[in-house]
This record gives C-alpha cells, structure tokens and sequence, in this order.
C-alpha cells in the first residue's frame, strides 16, 4: 500500500497562515507522490535537501551554497532531486486533496528561510517550522 502525498510549493504572503490549506490558486507548483509520502521519509528527505538554500532575484557571482532564482527555479531544482526514475513523482495542475495521505507545503520568500507545513489525511496541521527542525522532529534515530 502507498502512502501518497501532495508537495506545495507556494510564495508566503503577509498574513497567509502557514496551519491552513490553501485554495489550489495560491499553489505555485504541485508535485504528487506515490510511495513512501510520510514525515520520516519524504519530509525527512524534503527538509535536507532544503535546508541552507537561499532564494534570490538573480544569480551573483562566487555565490557559496545552494541558490535558486525564485521560487520556479527552487521548484525545478527540487523535482530535479527527487524525481529518478519512471513512476512515483509526478507534476500535476494544482487540486485539492483527494486521497493523499499528506499534505507539504514549503513555504518559499526571496531572502528568507524555507518553512515547511505538514497536514495529515484529516487535514491537521502536524509540522509547521524550518528545515531543520522537522529532521530534529521526524528523522529516525535508532540510538
């Protein structure tokens, strides 16, 4: 059985709450995900790979770190990580949920820290913080 899952990726906005889902309108590019959508897998896995990144307007010389040139270059650069075979990531029109088990939206402003929200099949909020306090939170320590 798969546990399927939405990434969001949306612009933050002044008064948009990061505990509410959103209308599909305000979704800038959605990616689904067939297997393995759970908060130890895929927000695990999400959270490091953004985790340090910087979002600009432009690309500056001698830049260290990982960049992105808005939030369309961020969103390519991320399907580009996670997507490595046929099957299981696919980019889709933005909808509502239908029978995902989870919901992601990372939360993306020019020259601000990357947040990531997590909703689950009931659409509770269950995440809402940075990238390296869902990997503090969700990522399995067998220690």
């Amino acid at each position: 059985m798969a546990t399927r899952a939405l990434i969001n990726i949306v612009e933050r906005q002044e008064g948009r709450s990061f505990s509410k889902l959103l209308e599909p309108s305000a979704i800038h590019t959605q990616i689904y995900k067939h297997y393995d959508g759970y908060p130890e897998g895929l927000g695990v896995t999400l959270a490091n790979y953004l985790q340090g990144y910087e979002i600009l307007n432009g690309i500056p010389n001698n830049h260290q770190g990982p960049i992105a040139n808005g939030i369309g270059c961020l969103a390519a650069q991320l399907v580009s990580y996670i997507k490595d075979e046929p099957g299981n990531i696919y980019l889709q029109p933005p909808q509502d949920r239908d029978w995902e088990d989870y919901v992601y939206y990372i939360w993306i402003k020019e020259n601000s820290r990357i947040m990531i929200s997590i909703f689950n099949y009931d659409d509770v909020c269950i995440y809402v913080g940075d990238c390296e306090s869902l990997i503090e939170k969700y990522e399995y320590n067998d220690r």
